[in-house]
């Protein structure tokens, strides 16, 4: 069934009942279940791999992929990851109520690879926002959500054998009480932000149908109106940051200035306006 405001949040208050099977699942499910026949059903084109538990659902479908038993579109979901990656040597925590998911899309031959976090980046962004209620979630190039500066969710995008991975970590009914210390100030989840439990499976179903309209070759917006959603939500523009990793470069910084129409990130230091197309980005500071 539609619903008449598509802003209201499709969640539910802890303790009481929702009449709307797509927001609640049964009760019987814990924060961070799955129903796996309800996914099944709803996620097509996409096929469900499920485990229970994977050390990365990204270097899973890999190794899936490489030895032929994967095939795009499909969806590698865990619900108890404990080796997650980041970007570079960066590693991903997480814990009860997190969503740990790798998309798989076939690659589009005209699609650079680092144009792929930027569309899913925006597509996911927007996803989420319309379910939870939560408007102001926004985007930090090249792979991270926030919300009010602490990290929501962060994207691993890689091409291999043919097809796009699209990893995943979402922090949706995690208690921010069980976060380790070093990281507790720096995270967010949807729960902490609204006080309210999501159903994980109807999340799961909203974010797989948006992401495939993005990344589908009829559907896909063009790339010039993905830039102008992504300046629009974008948590770096007009801040002071600092990019390091650049092989071959030393560290730059200055202030971001958006993105340019090939997707690169775009500092200004002085005069000189350089064209960043991957780094490690730290926000310095806020304007």
């Amino acid at each position: 069934m539609r619903k008449k405001n598509a802003k209201t949040p499709r969640r539910q208050k802890e303790g009481k009942q929702n009449s709307s099977s797509r927001v609640l699942a049964s009760s019987r499910l814990r924060d961070d279940s799955f129903d796996l026949a309800r996914l099944r059903k709803s996620i097509k084109p996409f096929r469900l791999h499920y485990f229970t538990r994977l050390r990365s659902t990204n270097d899973h479908a890999a190794a899936l992929r490489k030895h032929r038993r994967l095939f795009a579109p499909s969806i590698v979901l865990t619900s108890h990851q404990v080796a997650g990656r980041g970007r570079g040597s960066n590693t991903w925590w997480s814990g009860k109520g997190s969503l740990t998911v790798t998309f798989v899309l076939p690659v589009h031959e005209h699609r650079p690879p680092h144009h792929v976090p930027l569309i899913a980046g925006v597509a996911l962004r927007n996803s989420l926002a319309t379910h939870s209620g939560i408007e102001d979630i926004q985007l930090k190039w090249p792979n991270d959500l926030l919300h009010r500066g602490r990290k929501l969710a962060g994207l691993l995008c890689e091409r291999v054998d043919g097809v796009d991975l699209i990893g995943l970590g979402l922090n949706v009914n995690v208690d921010l009480k069980q976060v380790p210390k070093a990281l507790r100030e720096k995270v967010s989840s949807l729960r902490s932000i609204s006080g309210v439990s999501f159903d994980m499976t109807a999340l799961l179903i909203d974010l797989a149908k948006s992401l495939h309209q993005a990344l589908s070759h009829r559907d896909e917006p063009p790339f010039a109106e993905v830039l102008r959603e992504y300046d629009r939500h974008h948590a770096l523009n007009g801040q002071r940051i600092s990019i390091d990793g650049v092989p071959g470069e030393p560290p730059l910084a200055g202030i971001c200035v958006g993105l340019d129409r090939m997707g690169r990130l775009l500092v200004r230091n002085r005069s000189r306006v350089s064209h960043v197309i991957a780094g490690q980005v730290i926000l310095l500071n806020r304007q």
